[in-house]
């Protein structure tokens, strides 16, 4: 039933710096307490024997996955679909100590459920969160059992900003009410904007560059490559979130792939004419791709892994 002492370190070694990234993307004030190996495989042992005693005492029927967490099923959807990596994928879930206190929801303010993209490696829940949603199909409910190293790892966490003001003890085995409700590839993230947004598509690339004239110039060439442009710009997530404002004008010369612009961008402005105000709309395969980008605190992303993000822009 327990883990040999290699599996115990591998799992330490993989799990726990995952742990750490998922408190500081979902908010969370974490005091690491060290490291020791033994202590560390002794933790695993009284966190399996907690679970178990859990379980019994629930009488609950579970699953024992192989790396490490328990999930019994509540809801089951067989003729919902999983999740693929980058997909943006929407959870409900609280989640408690085994002793029953409540210490965190995904049900804050008139937020009800998470949303994020899925499988990044980046963890924007907590790892056992992750790797349980690899099991689920949308419209399915789970309770899920994980312990300290597919939880908030051998740190005491301290909510922030949430009105349980429960602490979360060092080497915590947790219990999570989850839900996958949805799930959106980025196709369907820009379509629906582009929906709900009433926009008029002037023209859609192959790989899904979308550019949008809201004040077109009808005489005079396209920009295309080489020419010195003056661009001002607002860019955008698709909820509105403005992650650069464009203080000032850029200015740059097109297609030479020598002005560090994300692809997308570029190619885009090539399509205009002077004058022209449009929007742009940039799958993240010709943005920022897988990697998003962290904001100047290193706290968390202002474009997450896989995001569609907007332009808005006038060519001056």
């Amino acid at each position: 039933m327990y883990k040999s002492k290699i599996k115990v370190k591998k799992m330490i070694s993989r799990y726990l710096k995952m742990s750490v990234l998922s408190a500081v993307v979902v908010g969370l004030v974490s005091c690491n307490k060290g490291m020791d190996n033994s202590e560390e495989e002794q933790k695993i042992v009284e966190n399996e024997q907690a679970i178990e005693k859990y379980i019994a005492d629930s009488s609950l029927s579970v699953t024992r996955d192989s790396q490490g967490f328990y999930y019994s099923t509540v809801t089951s959807n067989p003729i919902g679909t999983k999740a693929a990596v980058g997909e943006e994928v929407t959870v409900r879930y609280n989640m408690y100590l085994l002793d029953g206190t409540r210490i965190w929801t995904s049900e804050r303010d008139t937020v009800k459920s998470s949303k994020f993209p899925f499988y990044t490696g980046f963890r924007f829940v907590l790892p056992g969160m992750e790797l349980a949603l690899n099991t689920m199909r949308t419209g399915e409910k789970i309770k899920l059992l994980v312990p300290f190293y597919l939880g908030f790892g051998n740190y005491t966490n301290v909510l922030t900003g949430y009105s349980t003001n429960a602490t979360i003890p060092t080497y915590s085995p947790v219990r999570i009410d989850m839900e996958f409700v949805g799930k959106r590839t980025e196709i369907e993230q820009i379509n629906e904007y582009i929906a709900a947004k009433k926009l008029t598509v002037s023209e859609r690339t192959s790989d899904n560059l979308v550019i949008v004239k809201t004040t077109p110039v009808t005489t005079g060439d396209t920009l295309g490559s080489n020419k010195a442009v003056k661009i001002k710009y607002v860019g955008k997530l698709l909820d509105g979130t403005v992650f650069d404002p464009g203080t000032n004008p850029l200015e740059f010369t097109t297609g030479t792939g020598r002005n560090n612009l994300i692809t997308g961008f570029d190619r885009g402005i090539r399509r205009l004419k002077t004058g022209e105000k449009a929007t742009l709309i940039l799958p993240s395969a010709i943005a920022y791709a897988k990697n998003g980008v962290v904001n100047s605190a290193q706290t968390n992303f202002s474009i997450r892994p896989y995001q569609p993000i907007v332009f808005e822009v006038e060519v001056l």
